[in-house]
């Protein structure tokens, strides 16, 4: 091989040598980009999913902080509806006792109980109202407590009823009195046992995860 052709030959090892290199050089550099971009679509995805667990978790204490309140308001109606019909039955158990004391005496005026029982009545019904309502909003258990105390309180507003009854006849009414008092005890202490429970069951659910 004469001087020109080796310096020819020379040469082109020379350039496919550059050729090979910047080739290499090339796909490095692609192969470096190709890896930063996959990096940082992983980066966006775990931002992305951190940011959607952040509105799930934000949105599940809302939902849960809305159903509380719910049960709260629920709670509080009812049980001063419940409230509301013991006073009245209380009021009229002692009118009653006010009438069987004027019984005998000409003097005397007996105190209206009709009006009064009606008010009960009425009152009562609004109950059911606050009881549907209620049971909406709570478990099983829970309805089933105010089913039980929901009883005292009609067993309460008949057996006084049942008194009124018996005074207006002047039939024997010892025995309906003794029994209005005890269902007005007896609904007592449902209501404070019921509220105990109403309480812890609230405080339980505001701690719910």
């Amino acid at each position: 091989m004469d001087q020109g052709a080796a310096a020819i030959w020379a040469a082109g090892i020379g350039v496919g040598g550059v050729v090979v290199t910047a080739g290499m050089g090339w796909y490095a550099a692609r192969k470096a980009a190709a890896a930063q971009m996959t990096a940082a679509q992983q980066t966006a995805a775990a931002q992305v999913e951190a940011a959607l667990a952040g509105v799930r978790a934000q949105f599940s204490a809302q939902r849960q902080e809305a159903m509380w309140q719910v049960r709260r308001e629920a709670y509080t109606a009812f049980l001063g509806q419940v409230e509301a019909v013991r006073v009245e039955v209380v009021e009229l158990a002692h009118l009653c006792g006010e009438a069987i004391d004027t019984m005998g005496r000409a003097s005397s005026t007996a105190p209206d109980l009709d009006t009064p029982r009606d008010q009960l009545a009425e009152t009562f019904k609004n109950l059911w109202l606050r009881d549907s309502a209620l049971r909406l909003s709570v478990d099983v258990e829970q309805a089933e407590k105010t089913e039980q105390l929901r009883l005292l309180i009609m067993g309460a507003v008949e057996d006084v009823s049942e008194l009124v009854d018996m005074i207006y006849t002047g039939r024997q009414f010892r025995a309906a009195r003794r029994r209005s008092q005890t269902s007005i005890d007896a609904l007592h202490e449902g209501i404070a046992g019921w509220t105990r429970n109403a309480r812890w069951y609230l405080g339980a659910a505001s701690q719910e995860p």
